[in-house]
């Protein structure tokens, strides 16, 4: 009898340890569980206040580039900056002006160069949209297959402060930056909607 007493005390206890065990086990599942959400609700905070603050960015340089009045001021084509034209002579007739600068994200400039060639496929040879590049000398000739346009005095061109993401406006004889556009990674499908709205409103771009 004793014996058995014994037993039955012995299996109790290992019953106890056991079940305590997956108690312990299922309270460290439910803690990771939490933990994760936490991680997760952190993260997606982190992503909204990173795109918040990337749009409040690119409508404060809205406000500050729209209607720039550029003036008469110089520029030269290519790495050729001997060669001087004033910024007038390629304003004859509306021009779409893509503005980069050697900072932003390669994804970012392939991404907007592929989508320019989508709605303008002669992009590279079309006279009629320029290519603003504040990048290295030895590149300007052509970049991504475009020649780019760089003012003689970089202070003439305060847009060159925009170096997060690429952006457009439209260029003519009167010399204002208008219909400025400033891409936003977080929503690239705003890019296309811009260069439709361009192409039809501009067909001789």
């Amino acid at each position: 009898m004793k014996y058995k007493a014994t037993q039955l005390i012995l299996t109790g206890g290992v019953v106890c340890l056991l079940l305590c065990n997956i108690c312990l086990l299922f309270v460290n599942q439910l803690s990771k569980n939490e933990l994760h959400r936490v991680n997760h609700q952190i993260e997606h905070m982190r992503d909204v206040e990173y795109m918040f603050e990337a749009s409040k960015e690119i409508t404060v340089s809205r406000f500050k580039y729209e209607q720039y009045h550029i003036g008469g001021v110089f520029i030269y084509t290519g790495s050729d900056n001997n060669t001087l034209l004033p910024v007038r002579s390629v304003a004859d007739q509306p021009k779409l002006v893509l503005g980069l600068n050697q900072n932003m994200c390669r994804p970012c400039v392939e991404g907007v160069f592929a989508n320019i060639k989508e709605f303008f496929p002669d992009f590279e040879t079309n006279p009629n949209i320029l290519c603003i590049a504040d990048i290295e000398q030895r590149f300007k000739d052509s970049y991504f297959g475009k020649q780019v346009v760089s003012f003689h005095q970089k202070d003439d061109f305060p847009l060159y402060e925009i170096v997060m993401t690429p952006y457009f406006f439209i260029l003519d004889k009167d010399l204002y930056v208008k219909l400025l556009f400033i891409t936003d990674s977080t929503s690239p499908e705003l890019t296309r909607e811009y260069l439709k709205n361009i192409k039809e409103r501009f067909p001789e771009i």
